[in-house]
């Protein structure tokens, strides 16, 4: 794993070579460990970079500061995922920008991103933005979300709190490297989402807090969840950049409604006349995902390979996909395809829609 992450990071590294062609690079020769450090014959016919890019991969230089990272790495249990990786966030795999590859400490379950909701907003939070974000929280938890968030302080450490405080799972996006908190204050609250949920950075560890960090943080943390509720915030925070990425991102956006003379409230309600859904209630969030809230304690249902691989598919084309797209996507027969979402349906996992349309429930 050392020797995979440490292709990653001087694919990164390396000059004129970004997240896009980093992951364009890898979609055509595979994991950068079969062709970093080693003859530059296999990047011969690859013309989208130049040949002081190829002379730097095939070198055998180290990345900067690899000594550092392997410390950090083993000192704090990081973990690695790289957008190759089966079990890398589907739903993140489709945004605009993907980041190649992730760092995490904790753990994470594959149900973990079949109902995500990110929910986010100020740090100055009021007892009003408070008390909803808790209440709406425990209760998506009870219907089976993962609480994804930022770990700030305000309406981010509420969120995580409600997940852990009921039992549930939350994942938390850093703006850091993984193994450094920010902001300190919230150490104990890290220590308690990495037993029951995960602390995920796209930054390289030893990385610091930079104010650049968290608006690209941000694009993660709408980019891995399935909708995203803002409960207070300015026109200009970072809760509304969280909901311009997921507008570009076709996921949902929620806004609770707040007093229009409080400056808080101003984001979420900037939101609700450009079209966000108005959020009173817990329900107002499960009814666009087809649940209610008495039968949300309903385990998801085991898949399997075959449903897994079409479920995962209908996901990154939300909210609805053609049955001959989905038969292209798969390379399934008209009868095999037909049997498995047959299956999906029996499971209330799918459902077949007006125009040969099949739709995610979860």
């Amino acid at each position: 794993m050392i020797k995979k992450i440490k292709a990653w990071i001087k694919l990164l590294e390396t000059p004129e070579i970004g997240n896009a062609k980093a992951i364009r690079l890898t979609g055509i020769l595979g994991e950068p460990i079969n062709f970093i450090g080693s003859s530059a014959d296999k990047l011969q016919d690859i013309d989208f970079i130049s040949e002081k890019a190829k002379r730097n991969l095939a070198s055998n230089i180290f990345p900067k500061d690899w000594n550092r990272i392997v410390i950090l790495l083993e000192k704090h249990n990081i973990k690695f995922i790289s957008i190759l990786d089966d079990n890398y966030p589907s739903l993140l795999r489709s945004i605009y920008d993907p980041p190649p590859f992730l760092f995490y400490r904790g753990n994470l379950q594959k149900d973990d991103f079949r109902r995500t909701l990110a929910i986010v907003g100020t740090r100055k939070a009021s007892n009003y933005g408070k008390l909803m974000t808790r209440k709406i929280g425990e209760k998506l938890c009870v219907a089976g979300f993962t609480i994804v968030s930022g770990l700030a302080f305000g309406i981010d450490t509420i969120a995580h709190l409600s997940a852990l405080d009921c039992g549930g799972r939350t994942l938390a996006i850093l703006g850091t490297g993984c193994e450094q908190i920010y902001p300190p204050g919230n150490r104990e609250l890290a220590d308690r989402i990495i037993e029951n949920g995960a602390l995920i950075s796209e930054f390289i560890p030893g990385r610091k807090s930079e104010r650049w960090n968290f608006p690209t943080r941000n694009r993660i943390i709408s980019g891995i969840s399935l909708g995203s509720l803002i409960i207070e915030g300015t026109k200009k925070s970072g809760a509304l950049l969280t909901a311009k990425f997921a507008l570009d991102q076709n996921r949902d956006i929620f806004a609770l409604p707040g007093d229009i003379d409080k400056p808080e409230a101003e984001g979420p309600n900037y939101l609700i006349k450009l079209g966000a859904k108005i959020v009173t209630c817990t329900n107002d969030i499960l009814e666009e995902y087809d649940l209610i809230l008495e039968n949300a304690e309903k385990p998801f249902p085991k898949l399997t390979s075959n449903e897994e691989k079409i479920y995962q598919i209908l996901l990154q084309n939300k909210p609805e996909l053609e049955f001959d797209s989905l038969m292209i996507k798969t390379g399934y027969s008209v009868g095999e395809l037909s049997t498995v979402l047959l299956s999906l349906e029996l499971k209330n996992v799918v459902k077949k829609m007006p125009g040969n349309k099949i739709v995610p429930l979860y």
